[in-house]
């Protein structure tokens, strides 16, 4: 009996190490090496299911079952496609094995209750390394700030994802911690957070968090939710209303001269590419052209190259077809009605806010979905889904789900 205790405390703290290595190399972007510690866990967590059972997989069985239903159908429609790249293949890995593929993996791991007070201090480190990025672009570039977008040593419109759910951990967490000088520094953290979003001039980040903190507010407390509504319907208000083009931050200027107005709408190249993906989807309705299909192609409807239709459903639709795109909608609104369940649930306070993150971060990273294809942001999808799977492995794992 001591010998197996002895072998089941090494496997959880192999594990957990793992995770920690996995993180690490998660917040620093580029290489393969925590594509390599994620399927590294995932075989111990297979090991930790042939000795422990399988009662995580039970209680998450649908969402187990449609998870591997789509992740199935992305697989066809990458196999269809004739000319395979490494970026391709790549991009696909990171939409199916390295995210949800992982998520659904870990769900039968149960992380010890002593381990949860480090989980938001350690998403708060891991952010550090792209935050230091974007603040070094911001100063090295900052003679041309005028007419330049920060990017963090990556893309803007990733990098503008990836700091809208740190920003979004820094309000979570300034939230849950009461200490006085602990709040000072999230403060700080958060104040940090958006200025680099502002130098992104992302118009994604202003629509969308706002909606965010709104449905956060909301599930917290509904009559401080409501309150919550009021103050940033009527800052945002403010923002467009009460101040000159002059004196505003440029994102918002952007914001208005793009979809301020249904004809100013009809001129932005991605309402042409919405009409073109939508006409395009319909000649699809069981298997797409093929994952990632427009990786360097023309919409000449758009009269621009793109990659892509810069909206999730659109694009799955036109790449995967109407079949995938059903079961995507089910996929996620079916893991949104899980992360609800296991937060509503839940007794524990720390848990609660570490489970408003999953909800928040799965929200962000799909309402970005309507402007971006953010399952084709490798990094930030890996990021999403990892939260989501640490929300749920911090459950006892006592109930199953009706």
């Amino acid at each position: 009996m001591d010998i197996d205790n002895k072998k089941n405390n090494f496997l959880n703290g192999l594990i957990i190490l793992s995770m920690l290595v996995y993180l690490f190399f998660l917040s620093r972007r580029g290489g393969d090496t925590k594509d390599t510690l994620s399927i590294f866990i995932m075989f111990l967590i297979f090991i930790y299911s042939f000795k422990n059972g399988i009662r995580g997989y039970l209680i998450h069985k649908r969402d187990i079952i449609i998870g591997i239903l789509y992740l199935v159908l992305v697989t066809i429609s990458y196999v269809i496609v004739d000319e395979k790249g490494d970026d391709k293949f790549y991009t696909f890995t990171h939409t199916t094995i390295y995210s949800i593929g992982f998520m659904l993996v870990l769900l039968n791991y149960k992380l010890e209750d002593r381990y949860t007070k480090y989980i938001l201090p350690l998403m708060l480190f891991i952010s550090i390394a792209p935050i230091y990025k974007g603040i070094m672009d911001l100063y090295k570039n900052f003679d041309k700030i005028s007419s330049y977008r920060i990017a963090g040593d990556t893309y803007t419109t990733r990098y503008a994802a990836e700091l809208g759910i740190y920003l979004l951990l820094g309000i979570l967490s300034f939230l849950y911690y009461k200490k006085v000088y602990i709040k000072i520094l999230l403060t700080c953290y958060m104040i940090i957070v958006l200025t680099l979003i502002s130098f992104t001039q992302s118009r994604n980040d202003f629509l969308v968090i706002p909606i965010i903190l709104i449905f956060i507010f909301i599930i917290i407390d509904w009559k401080k939710g409501l309150i919550a509504t009021i103050v940033i319907l009527a800052l945002m208000f403010s923002l467009f209303k009460y101040t000159g083009k002059t004196d505003r931050i440029k994102v918002i200027n952007r914001i208005e001269t793009s979809i301020m107005t249904k004809e100013k709408m009809k001129k932005d190249a991605r309402y042409t590419i919405f009409l073109d993906g939508i006409k395009n989807s319909k000649n699809y309705p069981i298997i797409g052209k093929g994952f990632f299909f427009y990786k360097g192609q023309k919409l000449n409807s758009a009269d621009e190259n793109i990659d892509h239709y810069h909206n999730n459903f659109i694009e799955t639709a036109v790449t995967q077809g109407l079949l995938t795109l059903g079961v995507y909608i089910i996929f996620l609104t079916n893991l949104l009605i899980s992360l609800l369940k296991s937060y509503f649930s839940e007794k524990d306070i720390l848990k609660k806010y570490i489970k408003l993150l999953a909800i928040s971060a799965f929200l962000f990273i799909n309402f970005y979905g309507f402007f971006e294809v953010s399952f084709y942001f490798e990094k930030i999808y890996q990021l999403v889904f990892t939260i989501i799977a640490i929300s749920f492995i911090i459950d006892n794992n006592e109930t199953e789900k009706i």
